[in-house]
């Protein structure tokens, strides 16, 4: 406790100190004169007296000196179900048992210290904690210490599991993510962010629907989309439809976030972010599989902005996107993005589809096709290498050409369709095998194309010329522990082979043997990314992608 004054009390024979040997905002309290402090335990007993500033071993001896008494705090106390709860016992004395009913019904829910629970039913609930030290207890009830909403009316602190029964969750003021909590959004969830919100992540946010419905981010009026600030845990947004956000529809400063197979479409912005997703200060940020489509900025950038960010971002659509300057991307602050495999098409801006200043790109196997100029180059140092741009650029393997796609958009900009264009490549396409020849083969076996979507050369359901091997995809993926890879021999013996794993670059990390159609795969210390693995037998060769989040 701080005794504060407008005078120096030393005239009234107070001992005292400066609070700026304690306090750094001191200088807001007046002179900031302080008096002797005193800490008093059980008993009436003075643990911290004269101008000694008290220290946590003297603090928590005037705590134990209470006796032993039940308290507890949580992470949160209202939300709606699926409510995860985390608590924390503040007890004193040194309890050596401890009984949590955590529902208010009667029994027992959990002895550990610091338990978790789940709330799945709407309600309020009360708490109670039952301390033991040897024979002695003491017990705490907390009546109304937890409420569970329906999930109309949502605001505040968010954590626990979100899911299609429940939804759709209607946010209707600014909520957050705290560090330390999780929350959890499984597949086919929709979220409705109302009245200017933002949904801001400051712990973790898992919003993975990997092979089932898309999980859904909208808005009935307006909403400041997904930010994430500060945060180190392994964020994941996969297979998500995010659209009709007013700021940006993703922001990540300073934070770690993996973006997979989503649809990011149709949000708009005034303000100088980029429009889909915009990155500060990061350098642990995947982007792939992505459609990028239909957004609009009234201000400079459309579709991904990097300030200072080295991503990597790789086999995404970005179409159809309308902005002051760059339509597609925007690169500056000593920004190293790394692109591989990606259209860029039918984008309107008034300079250019990306914007460099002061960053060096790397852009691998992609197509640019643009009605102005595919770079607008203000201090970057791009390393462009087996791409297909409009007008060409210097560099190995880059041509000039016609992509030939399926069933484009119309025109450019978001007010032609480019979300249910199609974006393959013909068969006459010049991008066929035209990507860098050192570059993970297609999962057909051939040579990497150019662009996002690869051309299939082999027709499956003919026979001759179906593939001499089969590999699927790994289950499950993204792969956080463990992995296992199934593949079928079409033709010749089923005997050993062995899957091997590369990472962007090209380089072998890693190789596992298979057998029976099955291979069970650790990364170990591999850190996280995207991965590309082959199976290799003779002359049976077949590939494809993987995520790896720890």
């Amino acid at each position: 406790m701080y005794f504060l004054s407008e005078n120096d009390w030393s005239s009234y024979g107070c001992t005292y100190y400066y609070s700026y040997d304690i306090d750094p905002l001191y200088g807001a309290y007046g002179n900031g004169y302080i008096p002797y402090i005193a800490v008093i335990g059980g008993g009436y007993e003075l643990h911290v007296t004269g101008n000694d500033v008290p220290t946590t071993a003297q603090l928590d001896a005037a705590i134990a000196s209470l006796g032993l008494f039940a308290n507890f705090e949580a992470n949160i106390q209202n939300g709606p179900a699926n409510l995860g709860v985390k608590f924390t016992s503040t007890a004193s004395g040194s309890p050596d048992t401890w009984e949590w009913d955590l529902d208010g019904d009667g029994e027992i829910d959990s002895t550990e210290e610091n338990p978790y629970f789940l709330y799945t039913s709407v309600g309020t609930y009360d708490v109670t904690l039952t301390i033991w030290q040897d024979d002695e207890s003491n017990t705490l009830t907390q009546e109304d210490f937890v409420t569970v909403t329906d999930g109309t009316n949502i605001s505040g602190q968010l954590s626990g599991v979100w899911d299609a029964a429940h939804s759709p969750y209607v946010i209707t003021g600014d909520v957050k993510i705290p560090e330390g909590n999780q929350l959890d959004i499984e597949a086919g969830t929709i979220v409705q962010t109302n009245n200017d919100s933002e949904f801001r992540v400051e712990g973790k946010l898992v919003a993975d629907a990997s092979g089932r419905s898309p999980i859904t981010f909208t808005s009935n009026d307006t909403w400041k989309g997904i930010k994430f600030l500060d945060t180190n845990e392994e964020n994941v947004i996969n297979n998500c439809h995010i659209t009709k956000a007013t700021l940006c529809a993703i922001e990540a400063d300073n934070s770690t976030v993996t973006v997979t197979n989503s649809r990011i479409y149709e949000n708009t912005t005034d303000t100088q972010k980029s429009t889909a997703i915009n990155l500060i200060d990061c350098d642990e940020v995947v982007i792939e599989e992505c459609m990028i489509a239909n957004n609009e900025s009234t201000s400079f950038w459309g579709g991904i902005g990097c300030h200072n960010a080295d991503p990597l971002i790789n086999h995404n659509i970005v179409v159809n996107n309308t902005a002051g300057y760059a339509g597609a991307f925007h690169f500056t602050d000593d920004s190293e993005p790394e692109l591989i495999n990606n259209t860029v098409a039918n984008n309107e801006a008034g300079f250019a589809a990306m914007w460099f200043a002061s960053c060096s790109p790397t852009i691998t196997n992609c197509i640019v096709i643009d009605s102005e100029d595919p770079f607008a180059n203000f201090g970057g140092s791009p390393t462009v290498t087996y791409s297909c741009l409009s007008g060409g650029y210097s560099g190995t393997g880059n041509i000039d050409a016609d992509p030939h796609f399926a069933d484009p958009s119309d025109g450019d900009g978001a007010a032609f369709d480019g979300l249910n264009a199609d974006w393959n490549l013909t068969s006459d396409s010049p991008c066929i095998d035209a990507g860098d020849p050192n570059s993970p083969q297609d999962p057909d076996g051939t040579r990497a194309d150019m662009g996002a979507l690869y051309y299939n050369q082999f027709g499956i359901d003919d026979p001759q010329t179906q593939p001499v091997v089969q590999l699927l995809q790994n289950h499950p993926n993204p792969v956080r522990e463990s992995t296992t890879f199934n593949y079928h021999i079409v033709k010749g013996e089923d005997q050993p082979v062995e899957i091997e794993i590369y990472n962007v670059q090209g380089r072998l990390v890693d190789y596992v043997t298979g057998n029976d159609g099955k291979a069970v795969w650790n990364p170990k210390d591999i850190q996280s990314g995207i991965y590309f693995y082959r199976l290799s037998n003779s002359d049976k060769t077949a590939s494809k992608k993987l995520l790896i989040i720890k």
